[in-house]
Order: structure tokens, then sequence, then C-alpha cells
């Protein structure tokens, strides 16, 4: 049963690379910063576990470098399965998993993915500019978590766990 989710999960993500690639490529032209195939990933490795996520991260990151190009080949390879990892040990470590917890991963692996590509374009003497890395570090994370409210429960699907927004008090008797 758990190889059935992990399978149907990869076959979400690919979904997910080709409307990234179709669709939200374009909206960058608008300072919208969506990136779908980092919040599925993450959504993964949150569900499936850290390994799991890694190499679906890897993977799609892969196969996002070789189909836009105009790049060196391995660096989303590289962030996205390091953003999956770490989201993987931030639940394993003793995060609830709760929707505030999940809001805070997505906000805290994307500052962590954007800085980790902008150091490794830095370091490939790739140009870079500041001003908009700097909007890039505003926006984009507030971007993810919008779309985590549509990601999640596309990866939830057919799972047997309920996530509350907040706190839950448990009643005395």
């Amino acid at each position: 049963m758990k190889l059935t989710y992990k399978v149907l999960h990869f076959f979400i993500l690919a979904a997910c690379l080709v409307l990234q690639i179709a669709f939200v490529e374009n909206l960058k032209l608008f300072s919208v910063n969506f990136d779908l195939v980092l919040v599925t990933v993450i959504a993964i490795s949150l569900m499936d576990g850290a390994i799991f996520g890694a190499f679906c991260g890897f993977t799609a990151g892969i196969l996002l470098d070789l189909m836009l190009g105009g790049g060196t080949v391995g660096i989303s390879a590289f962030a996205y399965a390091a953003s999956a990892f770490i989201a993987g040990k931030l639940i394993e470590t003793g995060l609830k998993q709760r929707i505030l917890s999940f809001a805070f991963i997505i906000f805290l692996v994307t500052e962590i993915n954007l800085i980790l590509v902008s150091v490794i374009h830095y370091l490939f003497n790739f140009n870079i500019a500041i001003s908009e890395l700097g909007l890039e570090l505003l926006v984009k994370p507030v971007c993810n978590i919008i779309l985590m409210f549509v990601i999640f429960p596309l990866i939830r699907i057919g799972m047997h766990r309920e996530y509350v927004i907040g706190f839950h008090n448990k009643e005395k008797t």
C-alpha cells in the first residue's frame, strides 16, 4: 500500500514538473515566483520520508535542468534533493505534522533553496543581481506557502491522516 502511494506521488510530481515548465515559468515575467516542483518535493518528503523525497527532488531537478537548459546541469537537482532532505529531517526531529509547521517548513526550505542556488551560481561565476535576489527572498516563500494549500491535499489523497491548524488541546476527564 505504501508503494502505491509512492508511485502515485511520483506521478503527481511528474505532472507538476510539466506544469512548472509549461505554465509557471511564464509567470516569472510578472514577478510571481511559484515553485511548484519545490513545494511538491517538500510535500513528498514530509509524507514519504526524507530519502524518497531526496530521490524525487534529484530526479525532478535533473529533468528540470535538462528541459529548461541555459545553465549548469545539476544545480537544481542538488538544490531540490537537499531541500527535500532538510524538510524530511525537520519532521523527523520532532516538528508536529500540522499546517503551521508545514508553512514554516515551506518558508524555511524555500529560503535555504534560494540562498543555496545563488551561492552555487556565484561560485560558478554567473551574474547574480542582489536586488532581484532580495525581492525573490520576500516574494517566493509567500507564493510557495499559498501553493502549499493546493499541493498538500493532492499528496494526501487516500492517506488517513488528519492535520490541525494550530495547537490541539486534550480534554481532561
